[in-house]
């Protein structure tokens, strides 16, 4: 997902907008999420999967 708009993280005291978010290949394990200064954060995948 690219140009997203409305979702803000908390770095060193600073907000900072995330811009896109991406899982690299099918098979990835983690999800990237990336701000408007280039700085990201990767994540694994199983803590956003929704418990059944």
């Amino acid at each position: 997902m690219k140009k997203m708009t409305g979702v803000k993280t908390k770095e060193l005291l600073l907000w900072l907008s995330i811009v896109e978010m991406y899982v690299d290949g099918v098979s990835s394990e983690k999800i990237t999420f990336k701000t408007g200064t280039g700085l990201s954060d990767s994540f694994p995948v199983a803590a956003f999967e929704l418990e059944q």
